[in-house]
């Protein structure tokens, strides 16, 4: 998939044959559905079907990647410390120089100041710019498969729990050596120029469940930044794997809702569950 959606957001639109994928594990005692979200939406996304909300409904907890905190200050002081250091080169020195004038259009075309850019560290700038990006094309995370779990569980009075804390999902950013964080901002800056295409193509994809295609476009473009394979994907997917099968040894129903590429490909989720000798069952 492109960086610009693999990490920011997968899009996804409404579709009279949508079909978004489902997974269960379970023992005699407990059950966990598995559901591949999409970050960030259009408004008004119909993505919600009596499918998948039979079975948020029928869950004792809703389970995301990270819980965002409800004071927002809290989330920008976090970002504050971690995102922002002193004596930067400009951003523009950060990229190829190839693509120095890319990078200064897309700032331009979103709004963004580049003096701001050029005080964030280069992951920092790389996510704004990707989601500044997004918004352009009308998508926003208040819109998206999180936001519209997280309200559905509290208005039935449900918790809700992260498997990491919004400190350990950017630290995961902020300790990439530099020549990684240049080659995310790199391929952001690639992927801006076809960022409506490639989200288009992912609507198909999700909506249809179709997984091989989510990891094929997921492995084109992490293949040119491993590490970021490897400490975004790989490593992530396999302590929630252990976290799953923990969770089994405990009574009760979890609707577990992840990013989709989490859930896709020869390291996903399922196949580190797999590999525990656990069955995973793909739903209809």
């Amino acid at each position: 998939m492109r960086t610009l959606a693999a990490v920011f957001a997968l899009v996804a639109a409404s579709s009279a044959t949508a079909a978004p994928g489902l997974w269960r594990i379970a023992d005699a005692d407990t059950e966990i559905v598995l559901f591949g979200t999409v970050h960030a939406l259009p408004a008004a996304t119909a993505w919600l079907t009596p499918r998948i909300g039979a079975r948020v409904d029928a869950a004792d907890t809703l389970v995301l990647e990270t819980v965002i905190p409800d004071d927002r200050g809290v989330l920008g002081q976090l970002i504050a410390s971690l995102a922002y250091s002193p004596k930067l080169p400009k951003l523009e020195t950060r990229v190829a120089p190839s693509r120095r004038a890319n990078l200064l259009q897309a700032v331009r075309d979103t709004g963004l100041a580049i003096d701001a850019l050029d005080r964030e560290e280069t992951w920092y700038a790389a996510i704004v710019l990707g989601d500044a990006t997004l918004g352009k094309l009308g998508l926003a995370p208040e819109d998206g498969v999180e936001a519209t779990l997280t309200a559905r569980a509290g208005r039935a009075g449900k918790p809700v729990v992260g498997l990491e804390t919004p400190a350990q999902q950017l630290g995961y950013f902020d300790t990439l050596p530099e020549t990684d964080q240049r080659a995310l901002l790199d391929a952001t800056v690639d992927d801006v120029a076809t960022a409506r295409a490639d989200t288009a193509k992912l609507i198909a994809a999700w909506q249809a469940g179709d997984t091989d295609a989510i990891a094929a476009d997921f492995g084109d473009s992490l293949r040119a930044t491993p590490v970021l394979a490897r400490v975004l994907l790989k490593e992530r997917n396999a302590r929630w794997a252990d976290w799953i099968a923990a969770r089994l040894a405990q009574p009760g129903k979890v609707f577990v809702a992840v990013g989709a590429a989490h859930l896709a490909g020869p390291d996903s989720v399922q196949a580190m569950l797999t590999g525990k000798g656990l069955q995973v069952e793909r739903l209809p």
